[in-house]
């Protein structure tokens, strides 16, 4: 990793209504920046929270594995 990707920060978006709170984003994410903390959405499900994004490195693992496309991530300025 060179110094310029390891400044890279990033924004992790959660439609809180798609999400069902499946865990494959924690489950999938190897830096672990997504927890459950109980918060629930209308249908009732425990939605994730990116609770740790200085840890993220961007690799788009949470979106490409959320089944109801409830995440979406983004590079901040």
């Amino acid at each position: 990793m060179t110094m310029e990707e390891a400044k890279k920060k990033f924004k992790i978006t959660i439609v809180e209504e798609r999400c069902k709170g499946c865990g494959y984003c924690k489950e999938t994410c190897p830096k672990d920046v997504f927890e459950f903390e109980g918060t629930l959405n209308a249908a009732g499900y425990v939605v994730s929270s990116p609770k740790h994004l200085d840890r993220c490195i961007g690799c788009n693992s949470c979106v490409m594995v959320c089944p109801d496309l409830a995440l979406s991530l983004s590079e901040e300025a």
